[in-house]
């Protein structure tokens, strides 16, 4: 999961988006994007750890975007009201995912089950992640 973490960092650094990584917010406190900013912070103390990799491409697309952020700096929490901005958010943090547990795969290995408990991805996700699965099996097979 490290070397995931630190790819998508680089990702975000060869995209000249800023970030931090903290462990002083709450275990529930979710990552966020400051997308006036280029930055994004995630909280790696996140009471799913798994998830941790899903949220840093989340915030990486808020910002790839350019969706408008709205946040309680001072409690840090990300409060965007727009679902079809999460959606997409959350699609572009799948994508970036898909490389990593792809790599290596035959294509009969790969699955969407998997996929999702491997990266703790809640279940309604599940018809976005088929998605973006087979558009890029599609892509690369």
């Amino acid at each position: 999961m490290d070397d995931l973490i630190t790819g998508l960092l680089n990702f975000a650094y060869d995209n000249n988006i800023g970030y931090e990584l903290t462990r002083l917010l709450d275990a529930y406190t979710p990552s966020l994007a400051d997308t006036r900013n280029r930055k994004i912070i995630i909280n790696m103390g996140y009471y799913r750890p798994r998830q941790i990799p899903l949220q840093i491409g989340h915030e990486i697309t808020h910002v790839l975007n350019e969706d408008r952020s709205f946040h309680n700096l001072i409690g840090f929490e990300s409060i965007y009201s727009d679902p079809e901005i999460e959606l997409e958010a959350d699609r572009g943090g799948i994508r970036l995912l898909l490389p990593y547990y792809i790599e290596g795969k035959e294509l009969e290995q790969i699955n969407v089950k998997n996929f999702m408990d491997l990266f703790d991805i809640p279940s309604h996700l599940h018809k976005t992640v088929v998605e973006e699965i087979h558009k890029y099996v599609e892509k690369h097979y």
